[in-house]
C-alpha cells in the first residue's frame, strides 16, 4: 500500500529502510547541504573553460552564445545527480528509485504537479497584470514569441534537469534519511534551511525572497510526502521555474530569461508586490499562493490507497437476553 501520511510509515520515508547502510544524520546534513553548492559554485566553473573550447568546435557561434549557460547548467546539475546516484547505490546499497521514483502514481502525480505550478504562476502574474504592475515590452536581445520556440524548449529541458536534481537531493534523499529517525517535521525544517541557503547568493535576495523560499521548500516537502514520491514535486518545481522565466519572461530568483520567452513583461511598482530584481517569487503575491499551497498540501489526504471500509459487526447479545427479548418482538 502506498502510504502518504506524514509519519515514518510514509512510503517515501519507509523506502530508506531498504538501504544496507543508512547514512547517519551527522553525515547526511553536511553532504546533502553541500552537494549542490560545491558542484555549481566550485566544480562547474572549473569545467566551464574546457567545455567552452569543446563546444566552440562543435556548435555555431550564435547557438553557443545563446545556450551556453543552459548547457552548463544541465551538465552541472546532471553531475550532482550522478554523485547522489553513486552514493545511494554504492554506499547505502539500495535501488535509486527508492528516493522517490517508483513508477506507481507517475502518470497521475506528474501532470498534477505541472497543473498546480501553472495555476500558481498564472495567478501571480495575472494579478500583477490586473494591477497594472506588469507591462508588455518589445523584444530585446533575446527572441520573444514564436521566434523563441527553440530557446523555450531548451529551457524546459534545462529546468527539468535542474529542478529534478534539487528535488532528488533535498526532498528525495536528505529529507527522508533524516525523517526516518527524528521524524518528518524536523527533517522538513533542516531541508528547508539547506534549500534556502543554497539560493541565498543569487542577485536580489532579501527578506521576502527568503520567506518565499522557505514556503516554497515546505510546500514541496509536503507535496512529495502527500504523493509518496518525487514525480509531483519535480514536475511542479520545473514548471514553476520554466513558466515564470520562459513563458512569462520575468526574472526567476534574480536570473533573467535566457534563450527567449513566450512573452516579455516589465515589472513596475513596489518591490513588496513585484519582487524587484528577484522577480515575482520575491513578492507578496507569491507569498500568498505558496502559503495557500502549503496549507492545502498539509490538509490534503494525498494519493495513497484508500482502505476499504470494514463493516461493523452486529452486537453480540447474550443467549439469555436473546431468549428473553425474543417473545417481546412479536
Amino acid at each position: 500500500m502506498l502510504r502518504t501520511d506524514l509519519s515514518r510509515d510514509n512510503s517515501l520515508i519507509a523506502d530508506v529502510r531498504r538501504a544496507r547502510f543508512i547514512t547517519p544524520w551527522w553525515l547526511a546534513i553536511p553532504f546533502g547541504a553541500a552537494l549542490l553548492p560545491v558542484v555549481t559554485s566550485l566544480l562547474a566553473p572549473l569545467a566551464a573553460q574546457p567545455l567552452l573550447r569543446l563546444m566552440t568546435s562543435l556548435l555555431p557561434g550564435p547557438i553557443l552564445k545563446t545556450y551556453f549557460s543552459s548547457i552548463v547548467t544541465i551538465l552541472a546539475y546532471g553531475f550532482a545527480a550522478l554523485v547522489l546516484l553513486l552514493w545511494v547505490r554504492l554506499v547505502e546499497r539500495r535501488p535509486f528509485h527508492t528516493i522517490g521514483f517508483r513508477p506507481r502514481r507517475m502518470l497521475i502525480a506528474t501532470p498534477l504537479g505541472i497543473a498546480i505550478a501553472l495555476l500558481f504562476t498564472t495567478a501571480v502574474m495575472g494579478v500583477l497584470v490586473a494591477l497594472g504592475m506588469a507591462g508588455r515590452t518589445p523584444p530585446g536581445a533575446d527572441p520573444v514569441g514564436v521566434a523563441a520556440l527553440q530557446g523555450i524548449v531548451i529551457a524546459a529541458v534545462m529546468y527539468a534537469v535542474q529542478a529534478s536534481t534539487e528535488e532528488m537531493i533535498y526532498r528525495g534523499w536528505l529529507q527522508n534519511v533524516l525523517a526516518l529517525r527524528p521524524g518528518a517535521p524536523l527533517a522538513i525544517l533542516v531541508t528547508t534551511i539547506a534549500f534556502t541557503f543554497a539560493h541565498a547568493d543569487n542577485d536580489g535576495f532579501g527578506l521576502m525572497a527568503g520567506i518565499n523560499l522557505t514556503l516554497f521548500a515546505i510546500f514541496l516537502s509536503l507535496l512529495a510526502l502527500r504523493t509518496g514520491g518525487l514525480w509531483a514535486s519535480c514536475a511542479w518545481h520545473a514548471a514553476w521555474n520554466w513558466s515564470l522565466n520562459n513563458v512569462w519572461g520575468v526574472p526567476l530568483s534574480g536570473i533573467p530569461p535566457e534563450g527567449g520567452s513566450a512573452m516579455s513583461w516589465a515589472l513596475t511598482g513596489p518591490s513588496l508586490l513585484t519582487g524587484g530584481a528577484w522577480g515575482p517569487e520575491g513578492g507578496l503575491l507569491a507569498t500568498a499562493v505558496l502559503a495557500g499551497g502549503m496549507v492545502w498540501a498539509g490538509l490534503w489526504r494525498g494519493l495513497g490507497d484508500r482502505k476499504a471500509a470494514v463493516p461493523t459487526p452486529p452486537p453480540v447479545v447474550a443467549p439469555q437476553l436473546a431468549s428473553y427479548r425474543a417473545p417481546r418482538r412479536k
